[in-house]
């Protein structure tokens, strides 16, 4: 199947569509097909790296 595969933190280079193994299901689950997607401000900023430093010190 295809799929959009973040390979880091930045911006739309850090995207890749590629080819990844169909997911091995359990007993219970389904398999859904995808027909359209979209990204959210927080996958935005986390795509960025704007979330992507640990809390070294409390509030």
């Amino acid at each position: 199947m295809m799929a959009v595969v973040t390979t880091g933190n930045g911006g739309y280079d850090k995207l890749e569509y590629k080819r990844v193994p169909l997911p091995q299901l359990c007993t219970g689950e389904v398999l859904l097909k995808v027909l359209a997607a979209g990204m959210n401000n927080t996958e935005i900023n986390t795509r960025v790296g704007w979330y992507s430093k640990s809390v070294i010190s409390s509030t």
